[in-house]
């Protein structure tokens, strides 16, 4: 068949037009006093001053909804690797999620993505999964100002002093040993 005319009837599906599956998104969003909008081909979300980004992906056997977070900061770019794999681990596995977490070197990534059919699943599915990126984001920011806030406290142990010393006031200390 060809394929002009099968786009044409594609298009008349839900399914297999993202134009459509964008603006469904977009007037649920806003309906619940969300602000959304459509952006570089994704609809970037603006939801308690975190921006999260959804796309659409329609190469598979059923189109596939991505909904994303990214946090990139210069505070968690200096915390050791252990402590960001502790944060990832303890979201990840705290309690039964949709979403998932990845840790790398100077960014946080939480995101999910589910398949659906038809305007129905996909509302119901995104509310469902969009929550849960939420609640894992909500976690993972308090892990990360825990953290960041242990590193602050942390001093050498009965030290208020720092160990570095000048060479001026070796040669001073020295000079007092001798006259004594």
């Amino acid at each position: 068949m060809n394929k002009a005319i099968t786009s044409f009837w594609k298009r008349l599906f839900f399914r297999y037009d993202v134009s459509r599956m964008r603006k469904a998104v977009v007037d649920y969003l806003t309906a619940e006093g969300i602000q959304a909008e459509v952006k570089d081909g994704m609809i970037q979300v603006l939801f308690e001053d975190y921006y999260y980004n959804v796309e659409f992906d329609l190469d598979g056997e059923y189109p596939r909804c991505d909904i994303s977070f990214r946090l990139k900061d210069e505070m968690y770019e200096k915390l050791d690797l252990p402590r960001k794999t502790f944060i990832a681990d303890k979201v990840n596995t705290d309690e039964e999620r949709l979403s998932t977490l990845k840790a790398f070197g100077d960014v946080l990534i939480v995101d999910a993505h589910f398949y659906f059919a038809n305007r129905k699943m996909l509302l119901s599915l995104f509310y469902e999964y969009f929550a849960d990126v939420k609640h894992a984001v909500d976690d993972m920011c308090d892990l990360l100002q825990n953290e960041l806030r242990e590193k602050e406290e942390k001093r050498p142990i009965g030290f208020t002093a720092s160990p570095v010393v000048s060479k001026e006031e070796a040669k001073v200390a020295a000079c007092n040993k001798k006259t004594e």
